[in-house]
């Protein structure tokens, strides 16, 4: 009990509990200022497209929103795209976009989302896209590469997740293209 005229002695442990407390904070302001992203620490991936375009070596197929396909590439996609990711200068080229919407060798899926998306990491890099190009055959596809746009604008560098495999698996096993995984 206090009486009036009397204080506590100071404590080590308390100001040093502020102190971490102070500098945690600061740290976390100054990363999310860097990335520009407050949920850069979330490895999570959870948005849902409005379309979703396979690119079968050289075949259009549009995968109709609402079917069991749909939802699954979706949950295929968004499984790769959750955990841990790498941000790369490569960048995705008008060339090489007509070649993946073409190519008789090469194998992606496109994802195009209503409103620009953000994925989560530790790089500023690599916001605001409405638009995903996942090579899972041919050109970069060996990388595990993530292509973004917006308007279909390039987004600034690419993304290198731990594996695509899964979708390439899916769309092999439902007979929706045949995943030939060839090495360029």
């Amino acid at each position: 009990m206090q009486h009036v005229g009397t204080r506590n002695s100071p404590s080590i442990l308390s100001l040093l509990l502020i102190v971490i407390v102070i500098i945690v904070i600061i740290a976390y302001v100054m990363i999310s200022l860097g990335t520009g992203d407050f949920l850069w620490w979330n490895p999570k991936f959870i948005e849902n497209p409005s379309a979703v375009v396979v690119h079968c070596y050289g075949e259009n197929i549009n995968i109709n929103p609402g079917s069991f396909h749909f939802g699954a590439l979706t949950k295929a996609v968004n499984n790769s795209l959750s955990g841990k990711k790498r941000w790369d200068s490569l960048s995705l080229s008008d060339e090489t976009y007509q070649d993946y919407q073409s190519n008789p060798n090469m194998l992606t899926i496109e994802m195009f989302y209503p409103e620009p998306i953000r994925v989560h990491s530790n790089y500023k890099f690599f916001s605001n896209v409405d638009n995903i190009i996942i090579p899972l055959d041919g050109r970069h596809a060996e990388f595990n590469t993530v292509f973004g746009q917006n308007q279909g604008v390039p987004a600034g560098g690419s993304l290198h997740v731990e594996s695509t495999q899964t979708i390439g698996e899916y769309l092999k096993n439902q007979e929706i293209c045949p995943y030939q995984m060839s090495s360029n």
